[in-house]
């Protein structure tokens, strides 16, 4: 597993670290290899290869599985979680704290030592009807209403975001697809110091509030070939419209998801471009070119 795969699965195990509220000030990671350690940090991930705890050996802190295989021959004076991936605890191994199974493979023989087993049991998923109604209705009261908003008390900001999408599709989408890449890698990298752990959260969060302002433009975008007079009234109708066809993509195999990313970068470095609407955005002009 490349560091760039592992970056959802790291999200993950660095929110857990933080809700854990555990005393936390160092965490590694391997991705590739054979890895024998005899001492860990305070938190290790395992990404890819295989890393094994021999025999004889004790190692203080705790692992989190999310890719490749864990082997525990020794003693970890802590937890081990998975998430994905492998787990092996052989004959005479110890783990004193509690092993968390979420997903992946964990085979723990009779012979070994664990503090405490515990095995989650993911909800069966509903594809009801009238949860995915709920949860498009929700998505749409909310895009909808900021949509209101800003055409409403700030029109300058939604129009130069929707310029920036109309006018210069393809640079938008460029920076919106290296952008996105870049601080979402920078993000978690910061989190990895764990100090910075609640500034990568909130820049986490950012970025996924800038996804959700393009994709109110779109729809504000949509709302302008509406035969509809007022404009808050045309833009929440765009919104809506522009959901529904997200939906209709989503059940298209590879297609619908490539539209969906590719109108998600767009819509990202759109609003990058312009700086969140404060600026209309012009292509810097080479002297001397044509």
């Amino acid at each position: 597993m490349s560091p760039t795969e592992a970056i959802p699965l790291l999200i993950v195990v660095l929110l857990m670290i933080s809700i854990g509220g555990g005393d936390v000030g160092e965490m590694s990671v391997s991705f590739q290899g054979d890895n024998t350690v005899d001492s860990l940090a305070d938190v290790h991930v395992v990404a890819g290869g295989t890393t094994t705890v021999p025999d004889n050996v004790t190692v203080d802190g705790d692992i989190y599985v999310i890719g490749g295989t864990a082997v525990v021959d020794g003693t970890i004076d802590g937890g081990v979680t998975v998430l994905s991936g492998n787990l092996s605890v052989r004959d005479d191994a110890t783990v004193t704290g509690t092993l968390q199974t979420y997903s992946g493979s964990t085979a723990v023989s009779s012979d070994a030592s664990v503090g405490r087993m515990s095995q989650f049991e993911a909800p069966t998923p509903s594809s009801s009807p009238a949860q995915r109604v709920g949860a498009f209705l929700l998505q749409f009261l909310v895009l909808g209403a900021f949509g209101w908003w800003l055409v409403e008390r700030h029109p300058i900001l939604i129009e130069n975001v929707g310029a920036a999408i109309t006018d210069h599709t393809l640079i938008s989408g460029v920076v919106g697809s290296l952008g996105a890449t870049t601080l979402l890698v920078l993000f978690v990298y910061m989190a990895f110091t764990l100090i910075l752990l609640p500034v990568a959260i909130i820049g986490l969060f950012a970025e996924f509030l800038v996804i959700l302002y393009g994709q109110v433009v779109f729809g504000y975008l949509i709302g302008t070939y509406l035969p509809v007079e007022r404009d808050g009234i045309a833009t929440v109708a765009g919104i809506a419209t522009f959901l529904l066809v997200l939906e209709l993509l989503g059940v298209v195999p590879y297609l619908g998801g490539i539209v969906q990313l590719t109108v998600a970068v767009v819509g990202f470095g759109a609003v990058l471009n312009t700086y969140f609407g404060l600026q209309r955005f012009e292509p810097i002009t080479i002297p001397g070119g044509k």
